[in-house]
């Protein structure tokens, strides 16, 4: 990489963290897999957070022995791994959160988590584009392609959210450039090395990184037996066996996420099946449109099209790599949208670019033909930053990973200087209740049981706070109460004394 190419890089690098630090400062919510992020990180002793029905709390309350490293917690490897073998994703992430918050013990901050995704952007930056420039050929097309994704709102949402999707979307990127780099090539040793490893830690992150490191080592695993070296073969699937047994033996705990835990036996359910493929591929899409293509991705469809159409009118076409790739994409969206648990941005943010670059090579392509100076390049990007920047205007200058919502915010702030009542029925669910109970002046959990004695004992007005699946308008049909805000999950009521 030339020095030129090093100054450009490092200037949209900072610009891009620049735009991450603006976002991240608006960032007033969470989603309850945030919070948990830092429970599966930090709690001692369980994946749920411990606290007393009937207890009055103020401030962090028990959320402070859950999020927080405390004086001798810190860089408890060992209670990661555990929590991690007792809930659904592999741990490397974790251990990560839980290094950043061991070095900050005693505290809590958005910043732990969005500081490690902006390590994880400036490796995803800087890879993508080496990746784009040995795919295009082309020192400026490989800048658009990242100045493209980096300004998306799918981009900005993986910097957003507080789990582990900034760190899957790297690994995707890794593997993809590491294959590239030795698509034409005998798979000599010190690929073989970077491959085993690469596999190891994406697969150590998340179990969808499977699904990409499947297609992509099947497609150059069957190009290996086309050219028929049988010394090339037998080394690669050596090292494909031996970074899938030390996988094995590392995180033995996939069999029984696979086959016992809870979001394992919803994917087999999903994916033995019938129906879902086409309706799982289409609600990715729909996300993909909304959030790489600011609900324009017809056009790129139109776009791909005419492309492939140029290059069979010229004879010119044939599957190369970036053909693959996109193709690896279908895949992914194809196989994840049938048995993910839910269709939502997080499944497709290790992917998005793979779309964005195919996007961006078509339509430089087409337009080199009508336009034919190097002012092309410029035009492209200008229209692939319009897009985005539209996209945000669009949206208030919030992306979805803000989980900022007016209507909420405004339930929140009445909260501030008020006692609450949480009425819940599962543990787990006052995770998502976090950011108004800081707002609270106290508030105390409560069940079936003890929520009508708590209620009793109010004296002032007080905000009630329902997180049970049924019958939430039975709990407070005889209180003078309000409803603040509710989202299906969280029903926030002002209650008058």
């Amino acid at each position: 990489m030339k020095n030129i190419e090093k100054v450009i890089l490092t200037f949209i690098i900072f610009v891009t963290m620049g735009l991450i630090i603006l976002f991240g400062l608006r960032k007033v919510n969470y989603h309850c897999d945030e919070i948990w992020t830092y429970g599966l990180a930090n709690n001692i002793g369980g994946i749920s957070p411990n606290f007393e029905i009937g207890k009055a709390y103020s401030g962090m309350g028990p959320f402070e022995s859950f999020t927080e490293v405390l004086n001798g917690e810190a860089f408890s490897y060992a209670n990661v791994w555990e929590n991690q073998a007792k809930d659904v994703h592999p741990p490397f992430y974790y251990i990560l959160i839980h290094t950043i918050s061991s070095v900050f013990r005693g505290s809590f901050s958005k910043w732990y988590g969005i500081g490690l995704n902006i390590f994880w952007m400036i490796l995803i930056l800087v890879f993508l584009y080496m990746l784009t420039k040995d795919i295009a050929k082309n020192t400026t097309a490989s800048f658009g392609v990242i100045i493209a994704y980096a300004t998306s709102v799918v981009f900005m949402d993986t910097m957003l959210l507080i789990r582990m999707y900034a760190q899957f979307t790297f690994f995707v990127i890794l593997l993809i450039y590491l294959f590239e780099k030795n698509w034409d090539k005998k798979p000599e040793k010190q690929f073989l090395i970077k491959l085993c490893a690469t596999l190891f830690l994406g697969m150590l992150t998340h179990y969808y990184f499977l699904f990409i490191a499947f297609f992509m080592c099947l497609v150059y695993g069957i190009r290996l037996i086309i050219a028929k070296n049988k010394t090339d073969i037998r080394n690669y699937i050596i090292s494909l066996g031996i970074a899938g047994l030390s996988y094995g033996i590392v995180w033995y705990h996939i069999i029984a996420h696979i086959f016992n835990g809870y979001r394992g036996a919803e994917a087999i359910s999903k994916a033995t099946s019938f129906g879902g493929l086409i309706s799982g591929f289409i609600g990715m899409c729909n996300l993909l449109n909304e959030e790489a293509f600011a609900g324009l991705i017809i056009v790129f469809i139109i776009l791909c099209i005419i492309f492939l159409f140029l290059h069979i009118k010229e004879g010119s076409l044939r599957l190369n790599f970036t053909g693959y790739l996109f193709l690896c994409g279908v895949f992914y969206v194809l196989i994840v949208g049938k048995i993910c648990p839910k269709i939502t941005t997080r499944y497709i943010m290790p992917i998005a670019w793979i779309f964005i670059m195919c996007a961006f090579i078509a339509f430089r392509y087409i337009l080199n033909i009508f336009v034919k100076s190097s002012i092309s390049e410029y035009i492209v990007i200008a229209l692939f930053c319009l897009l985005s920047v539209v996209n945000i205007v669009t949206r208030n200058f919030y992306v979805p990973m803000d989980y900022y919502n007016a209507d909420q915010m405004a339930a929140i702030e009445c909260a501030e200087g008020k006692n609450a009542v949480v009425y819940i029925d599962v543990d787990w669910k006052i995770l998502y209740d976090f950011v108004i109970l800081q707002k609270a002046d106290s508030y105390i959990f409560a069940d079936e049981e003890s929520f009508q004695q708590i209620i009793d004992e109010q004296k002032d007005d007080y905000i009630v706070i329902i997180n049970v699946d049924d019958n939430n308008d039975n709990h407070i049909e005889t209180l003078d109460a309000q409803l603040l805000y509710e989202d299906g999950n969280n029903f926030y009521y002002l209650v008058k004394k």
